[in-house]
């Protein structure tokens, strides 16, 4: 991934992005445009539209967090997750999500469930 500067009009400033590196190869197969990241997402951000991702900020650290560039943003949980019925570690992404750190699902964090219940 490249990073690099760009202006974010709900801070009203330059912040951190990062682009993904495009394919190497051109195929017949329809690729999906690669999602840009803010490097900076967090507790400056203003409005319920991040500007350089077109989504909800949520949106935007749940990409971030599965880009792997910052594995956390606050500290992990550790939970059952229904999606691949394991316990593990969800990576917090904002007060309202989490993703699973082994299968990437995103969970709302007050449907997490506990690591003993069944």
């Amino acid at each position: 991934m490249k990073t690099k500067l760009a202006y974010c009009s709900a801070c009203d400033r330059d912040v951190m992005i990062a682009l993904p590196d495009e394919p190497q190869f051109e195929g017949q197969a329809n690729l999906p445009d690669p999602e840009v990241v803010c490097l900076e997402i967090g507790e400056t951000c203003t409005g319920s539209m991040c500007p350089i991702g077109a989504q909800p900020p949520s949106a935007m650290a749940v990409r971030l967090v599965r880009s792997g560039l910052k594995p956390t943003i606050q500290p992990l949980i550790t939970a059952r997750c229904e999606a691949c019925d394991q316990v593990t570690k969800f990576a917090v992404a904002d007060k309202t999500y989490a993703v699973c750190t082994v299968c990437e699902t995103t969970v709302a964090r007050d449907k997490l469930a506990s690591p003993t219940s069944n």
